[in-house]
């Protein structure tokens, strides 16, 4: 019976934090020029005092009677929308197809950055393929793989078919390969399929393609990088009304709050309650028992509304370490991976990850780990990833060879499939922690017992309200399983906001 949150946050955060005042209008300087409404950033420039390199001018077009900025790379004229971060810029990106007749003047429009000052880099970009049953490769300036992901199957339900997934490095230009993965029909073999590097930031993710991407998509954001006021303090109050505050409880580390409670038995009843118990080195650590299995427990969070616990890792291709690949299973309890703090994670060379939803064998994913031959096969950056659907409570994974011998190494390395909390595989993949995971047995991972949705609610006068006892957040029961919760500082992740009295 697990509890649906939701989250708000202050709207109208010009109220409450200082106002810009907008400078009188005069001559724009470099960095401050405008096309339509879009501010051309440094080094960029309109006038040809602005920019000092031929890349990096921008041509002002009347489209449509709207003015619009572009910058020509290799014979192609690009779009820009404008700049997020330093030495970065968003342009409109063509969208790459295959098998699309009616398409072929976009598929041909392929940017490549090479002899440029551009690259494409992984800090802002993903990949997306909108089709059914491939597994689609990228290949990284005509060399090895370096990435991939395997597409939903036709009329699995999905609105679209496809796939996404994180990216890794950087580079100028890719190739784009489908390859099918189960016995297709003569429709299903004409259909048309598509691929494309886009900006993370700009999508809202879901599964199995980000919301905004589909097969009519003809071009999307993508960040080009080159080498060279947030009021957290406005907070939200209750409105007068009865108020009660609830404190913490600790275990360890673990500190505890609605609706979980801490007791010392061995097997308690009821999914919330947490076994706090000594171990051998005489520390007291939290557990979590589900189906019969006792979890570890690493964090907890109200807001979030999960619990992290030590998760099993399945190896394959190792000499040491096997099993068989089977998830906790969640099924007939309020627990279920969460879908937006978990990413799978494949360690590894030469393998393609798959993943199979243990309780209908339908697919959920797949990936496809870089070449041996261009990546170390003991570091913990070399490997795929992908996100995996809302509500999934069991799954197997399994690691496997190469899918053709004309474009696969035939060396393969001792590897882990396993859901990990995002924040870890973030860690796992930086160039700078190069950690050799061959040695471990558990992995951070992420359980929702409640499920975060957007929309809008008020704290109402006169209802019952319960506030944690440093204010951070309070929260009234909107139905038995619904609440409407208000925090002061909280709502990056979700984009919705609060109303209430200060």
């Amino acid at each position: 019976m697990g509890f649906h949150l939701w989250f708000y946050f202050i709207l109208l955060i010009f109220l409450f934090c200082p106002t810009l005042q907008a400078a009188e209008p005069q001559q724009a300087n470099c960095g401050e020029e405008v096309c339509g409404n879009i501010t051309i950033p440094s080094p960029f420039g309109i006038r040809s005092s602005c920019y000092t390199l031929p890349f990096f001018r921008v041509t002002c077009k009347q489209i449509h009677n709207q003015k619009k900025p572009f910058i020509r790379i290799n014979g192609l004229d690009l779009e820009v929308l404008g700049s997020l971060f330093a030495d970065t810029i968003l342009i409109k990106n063509p969208v790459t197809y295959v098998n699309c007749d009616n398409k072929n003047e976009v598929a041909s429009a392929t940017v490549n950055l090479t002899g440029t000052p551009f690259f494409f880099s992984s800090d802002y970009n993903n990949f997306a393929s909108v089709g059914c049953g491939n597994l689609v490769t990228i290949f990284r300036n005509e060399a090895d793989a370096f990435g991939g992901c395997v597409q939903t199957i036709c009329g699995d339900g999905a609105s679209e078919s496809g796939c996404s997934n994180k990216i890794s490095g950087t580079f100028t230009s890719t190739i784009v390969n489908m390859t099918a993965m189960y016995p297709l029909g003569k429709d299903d073999r004409k259909r048309c399929s598509s691929a494309v590097i886009f900006s993370r930031l700009y999508f809202r993710e879901a599964y199995p393609l980000p919301i905004g991407i589909n097969i009519e998509t003809t071009h999307v954001p993508t960040t080009l990088s080159w080498n060279s006021s947030y009021c957290g303090d406005a907070g939200c109050a209750p409105r007068p009304g009865p108020i009660s505050f609830i404190g913490e409880k600790s275990c360890g580390n673990v500190s505890f709050q609605y609706p979980f409670e801490i007791i010392d038995q061995e097997y308690p009843n009821g999914w919330f309650r947490v076994i706090c118990k000594k171990t051998s080195n005489g520390r007291t650590t939290p557990f979590l028992n589900i189906n019969g299995v006792n979890l570890r427990i690493l964090d907890f969070s109200f807001l979030y509304g999960n619990v992290v616990v030590n998760h099993s890792i399945t190896y394959f291709n190792c000499r040491k370490k096997s099993n068989n690949g089977m998830s906790l299973n969640l099924t007939g309890t309020p627990f279920y991976y969460s879908d937006f703090d978990n990413i799978f994670w494949s360690s590894g060379c030469g393998n393609l990850a798959t993943v199979f939803d243990s309780e209908t064998g339908n697919l959920v994913g797949g990936c496809l780990q870089p070449s041996c031959r261009i990546s170390n096969e003991t570091s913990s950056v070399t490997g795929c990833s992908f996100n995996i659907p809302h509500g999934l409570t069991s799954f197997s994974a399994n690691l496997s060879g190469r899918v053709d011998s004309s474009n696969y190494s035939r060396k393969r390395s001792c590897g882990f499939a396993s859901l990990v909390k995002s924040d870890l595989y973030f860690d796992l993949t930086l160039e700078s922690n190069d950690f050799d995971v061959n040695n471990w047995t558990y992995v951070p991972t992420s359980l929702q017992w409640s499920t975060p949705m957007s929309g809008l609610c008020r704290l109402r006068q006169g209802l019952n309200t319960t506030c944690s006892s440093d204010r951070v957040y309070c929260w009234q029961s909107l139905s038995s399983t619904h609440l409407c919760v208000c925090n002061k500082d909280f709502g990056i992740g979700f984009s919705t906001f609060c109303e209430g009295t200060n």
